[in-house]
């Protein structure tokens, strides 16, 4: 975990409960606060889902969060330069709160091969069915309305609420990084699906690109060649019977090839170059680089006579709904709250009493953009409604359940952690 993180957490400790001109409602009230909002939370859920907002395209998404939250009462709301909408929520000198999830999600793919229309928002079998449901929809409307409830409630909030839904988290995380430069919170809350469970880090993700390259000659004649297909078929091979560095509770790294092409498109010629991509997720212990240089040594090794091979991090252009272009490195950090951590202690609490069962602190599979916030060392835990099993997938739903519980244990959050005292 980065010392900038350390350093942070370090500044907080648990204190008694302050005193509250409207202190938070009991825990057999707390759904009943949901309650009170949910034709709204439901209805504004469903438009997010009927809203297409592929990475780069979120302006019609980014529109209904101004309105929602404009409409909800939120004290400021605005849409920086890359194309993020923020809210906010005043508050007292205690620690500044970020709720951060983003609008992007990943394409539909073959529309027919969906149970139902992947942007109808349909419920069946009470669940929200189609593309983003999970990821994101659901988490976002669940922040959305969470500290607006609260405020409908007469609640004062010990600091201010920063409730953000920011652009192309999918593709590298711009949105967050840019947020970051005009917006330091004291915690940060990510929302991503969790099952409703409390998350406490990541491994990260390192895209990797691997080139071989051999000499090209017609198919009829192999000999005179250097075929790069041998090279990388013995990489592969050395590549799945590899141990990758482990790290307690994260288990190990892993890595997957994903994409594989040529440089000649023909069926009768030995192609010149291979292009490889590398999925690489990272425990935190594996640095991005080390984790380069290991994949570079074993390719290097695999090579045949007179093939050679190079391996990089790949820099990776962009622009936002904006016009903002922006270039950043294919990575994602990984990191890591410490288990025993005051903030785990008060946010497992506030959970398991908000949700009426011990709430159980997990280490998320994927990468999120919590590790852009932990790098920057913002102290950062996650948690939404929604199974990840069904993100990326045609049976993406969510139980409206899932949706009314992710509601409230973000309200209980957002009460808990903003009475973590701050220290300079």
């Amino acid at each position: 975990m980065a010392v900038e993180t350390v350093a942070s957490l370090r500044r907080f400790r648990l204190q008694e409960r302050q005193r509250r001109e409207a202190p938070m409602p009991p825990r057999s009230e707390l759904f009943a606060l949901v309650d009170r909002h949910w034709d709204g939370l439901l209805t504004f859920t469903r438009r997010l889902v009927q809203t297409p907002s592929l990475p780069g395209q979120e302006h019609d998404v980014a529109a209904l969060v101004q309105d929602e939250m404009q409409r909800l009462g939120y004290d400021e709301v605005r849409v920086d330069h890359a194309g993020n909408v923020v809210g906010t929520l005043r508050g007292g000198d205690g620690p500044a709160l970020l709720l951060d999830t983003h609008m992007d999600h990943v394409a539909v793919g073959d529309p027919a091969r969906w149970p139902h229309p992947p942007f109808g928002a349909e419920i069946h079998d009470d669940a929200i069915w189609g593309r983003a449901t999970v990821d994101i929809k659901g988490p976002l409307a669940a922040q959305v309305y969470a500290g607006a409830a609260l405020k409908a409630a007469g609640y004062s909030f010990p600091g201010p609420v920063h409730v953000a839904a920011v652009v192309q988290e999918e593709i590298g995380g711009y949105g967050t990084r840019s947020l970051l430069d005009w917006l330091r919170p004291d915690i940060a809350l990510i929302g991503e699906p969790s099952a409703n469970r409390l998350a406490r880090g990541h491994r990260g993700r390192v895209e990797l690109h691997a080139t071989v390259k051999g000499r090209s000659v017609h198919a009829s004649v192999p000999q005179l060649g250097v075929n790069p297909h041998y090279s990388v078929a013995r990489f592969l091979t050395a590549l799945h019977q590899t141990p990758l560095p482990e790290q307690g509770e994260f288990g190990a790294s892993s890595v997957a090839p994903t994409l594989y092409s040529t440089d000649n498109p023909s069926a009768n010629v030995i192609p010149s170059e291979i292009h490889l991509v590398l999925d690489y997720r990272n425990v935190p212990a594996d640095r991005p680089e080390a984790a380069r240089a290991r994949m570079a040594d074993l390719l290097a090794a695999s090579l045949e006579a007179e093939a050679t091979a190079d391996i990089v991090i790949p820099q990776r252009t962009y622009t936002t709904w904006t016009g903002v272009e922006w270039q950043l490195p294919a990575i994602f950090p990984a990191f890591e709250t410490p288990a025993d951590s005051p903030l785990v202690d008060a946010a497992q609490a506030a959970l398991s009493e908000a949700l009426g069962e011990d709430t159980p602190v997990i280490l998320w599979r994927f990468a999120t953009d919590g590790g852009h916030t932990a790098a920057a060392g913002v102290p950062t835990l996650g948690f939404g409604p929604g199974d990840d099993r069904l993100a990326h997938t045609i049976m993406e739903h969510l139980p409206l359940a899932a949706l009314r519980a992710g509601c409230a244990g973000t309200i209980a959050l957002v009460e808990s952690l903003g009475h973590l005292r701050r220290h300079a």
